[in-house]
Protein backbone atom coordinates (compact mmCIF):
# COMPACT_ATOMS: atom_id res chain seq x y z
CA UNK A 1 0.00 0.00 0.00
CA UNK A 2 2.85 2.15 -0.35
CA UNK A 3 2.19 3.77 -3.24
CA UNK A 4 -1.62 4.41 -2.49
CA UNK A 5 -1.77 7.46 -4.90
CA UNK A 6 -4.62 8.69 -3.00
CA UNK A 7 -1.93 9.92 -0.10
CA UNK A 8 -3.25 7.87 2.62
CA UNK A 9 -6.40 10.21 2.58
CA UNK A 10 -10.31 9.45 2.05
CA UNK A 11 -13.03 11.99 1.79
CA UNK A 12 -16.93 10.37 2.79
CA UNK A 13 -18.66 12.71 0.06
CA UNK A 14 -22.26 12.53 -0.37
CA UNK A 15 -24.16 11.87 -3.98
CA UNK A 16 -25.21 15.67 -4.51
CA UNK A 17 -21.18 17.10 -4.69
CA UNK A 18 -20.00 14.35 -7.06
CA UNK A 19 -23.46 14.29 -9.37
CA UNK A 20 -25.14 18.13 -8.36
CA UNK A 21 -28.02 18.80 -9.92
CA UNK A 22 -28.64 21.35 -12.81
CA UNK A 23 -29.20 23.87 -9.42
CA UNK A 24 -26.25 23.50 -7.76
CA UNK A 25 -23.90 23.23 -10.56
CA UNK A 26 -22.38 26.07 -10.91
CA UNK A 27 -22.51 27.30 -6.76
CA UNK A 28 -20.33 23.94 -5.92
CA UNK A 29 -16.53 23.84 -6.89
CA UNK A 30 -15.39 21.21 -8.51
CA UNK A 31 -15.42 18.13 -5.65
CA UNK A 32 -13.43 15.87 -7.46
CA UNK A 33 -10.68 18.19 -8.63
CA UNK A 34 -9.89 19.25 -5.22
CA UNK A 35 -9.75 15.92 -4.02
CA UNK A 36 -8.07 14.37 -6.89
CA UNK A 37 -5.81 17.56 -6.53
CA UNK A 38 -4.92 17.63 -2.72
CA UNK A 39 -4.56 13.42 -2.49
CA UNK A 40 -7.75 12.06 -1.47
CA UNK A 41 -10.27 9.52 -2.72
CA UNK A 42 -13.72 9.56 -2.71
CA UNK A 43 -16.41 7.14 -0.82
CA UNK A 44 -19.46 7.93 -2.31
CA UNK A 45 -22.43 8.31 0.08
CA UNK A 46 -25.92 7.09 -1.67
CA UNK A 47 -28.46 10.30 -2.39
CA UNK A 48 -31.19 10.42 0.57
CA UNK A 49 -33.43 7.82 1.49
CA UNK A 50 -33.33 4.49 3.33
CA UNK A 51 -29.75 3.21 2.66
CA UNK A 52 -29.44 0.67 5.57
CA UNK A 53 -27.50 -1.88 4.41
CA UNK A 54 -25.31 0.24 2.07
CA UNK A 55 -24.17 2.32 5.10
CA UNK A 56 -23.31 -0.62 6.87
CA UNK A 57 -20.73 -1.60 3.76
CA UNK A 58 -19.36 1.62 3.92
CA UNK A 59 -18.89 1.93 7.58
CA UNK A 60 -17.14 -1.68 7.11
CA UNK A 61 -15.11 0.36 4.02
CA UNK A 62 -14.42 3.20 6.73
CA UNK A 63 -13.15 1.10 9.61
CA UNK A 64 -11.12 -0.76 7.10
CA UNK A 65 -9.44 2.48 5.95
CA UNK A 66 -8.97 4.34 9.34
CA UNK A 67 -7.69 1.01 11.13
CA UNK A 68 -5.28 0.29 8.46
CA UNK A 69 -3.52 4.07 8.71
CA UNK A 70 -5.71 6.12 6.36
CA UNK A 71 -6.94 9.74 7.41
CA UNK A 72 -10.53 9.91 6.88
CA UNK A 73 -12.63 13.74 6.55
CA UNK A 74 -16.47 13.78 5.71
CA UNK A 75 -17.74 16.67 2.82
CA UNK A 76 -21.07 17.73 3.42
CA UNK A 77 -23.32 20.21 1.59
CA UNK A 78 -25.60 22.56 3.33
CA UNK A 79 -29.24 22.49 2.46
CA UNK A 80 -29.18 18.34 2.09
CA UNK A 81 -31.06 16.60 4.07
CA UNK A 82 -28.30 15.86 6.97
CA UNK A 83 -25.92 17.62 4.41
CA UNK A 84 -25.61 14.53 3.07
CA UNK A 85 -23.95 12.50 5.17
CA UNK A 86 -26.73 10.19 6.52
CA UNK A 87 -25.24 11.04 9.95
CA UNK A 88 -27.54 9.97 12.03
CA UNK A 89 -27.39 6.62 11.07
CA UNK A 90 -23.81 6.30 9.82
CA UNK A 91 -22.33 7.85 13.06
CA UNK A 92 -23.15 5.07 15.44
CA UNK A 93 -22.62 2.32 12.72
CA UNK A 94 -18.95 3.75 12.97
CA UNK A 95 -18.50 4.17 16.49
CA UNK A 96 -20.25 0.39 16.42
CA UNK A 97 -17.39 -0.49 14.72
CA UNK A 98 -14.81 1.23 17.04
CA UNK A 99 -13.49 4.12 14.55
CA UNK A 100 -13.68 7.65 15.64
CA UNK A 101 -15.81 9.93 14.07
CA UNK A 102 -14.05 11.77 10.77
CA UNK A 103 -13.78 15.37 11.27
CA UNK A 104 -16.58 16.84 8.88
CA UNK A 105 -16.41 20.09 6.25
CA UNK A 106 -19.94 21.67 4.90
CA UNK A 107 -19.11 22.90 1.79
CA UNK A 108 -21.93 26.41 0.83
CA UNK A 109 -23.76 26.18 -2.43
CA UNK A 110 -24.49 29.99 -1.55
CA UNK A 111 -20.87 31.13 -1.26
CA UNK A 112 -18.43 31.97 -4.18
CA UNK A 113 -17.78 28.14 -5.52
CA UNK A 114 -13.84 28.87 -6.27
CA UNK A 115 -13.79 30.19 -2.67
CA UNK A 116 -15.48 26.88 -1.52
CA UNK A 117 -13.00 25.39 -3.54
CA UNK A 118 -10.05 27.37 -1.82
CA UNK A 119 -11.18 26.55 1.74
CA UNK A 120 -12.01 23.05 1.23
CA UNK A 121 -8.43 22.51 -0.68
CA UNK A 122 -6.74 24.37 2.71
CA UNK A 123 -8.76 21.94 5.29
CA UNK A 124 -7.63 19.41 3.75
CA UNK A 125 -3.93 20.04 3.15
CA UNK A 126 -3.72 20.63 6.59
CA UNK A 127 -5.51 17.48 7.79
CA UNK A 128 -3.37 13.97 8.13
CA UNK A 129 -3.37 11.48 11.60
CA UNK A 130 -1.10 12.03 13.97
CA UNK A 131 2.57 11.30 13.34
CA UNK A 132 2.56 8.57 15.45
CA UNK A 133 -0.04 7.12 13.84
CA UNK A 134 1.27 7.69 10.42
CA UNK A 135 4.69 5.84 12.02
CA UNK A 136 2.67 2.45 13.27
CA UNK A 137 0.81 2.46 9.54
CA UNK A 138 2.79 4.43 6.59
CA UNK A 139 6.46 2.50 7.15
Amino acid sequence: MNGDSRGWRMALVPDTLINPPHRLRAALPDMLGVLEASGYGVLQLPPPGEHRLLLAVIADQVAEYAHHGYAVVAIGVRGEPGNGLHWRRLAPLLRHRGVALPPRHIVRPDVDAALEGQRLAALLAGYDLPVEEQHRWRV
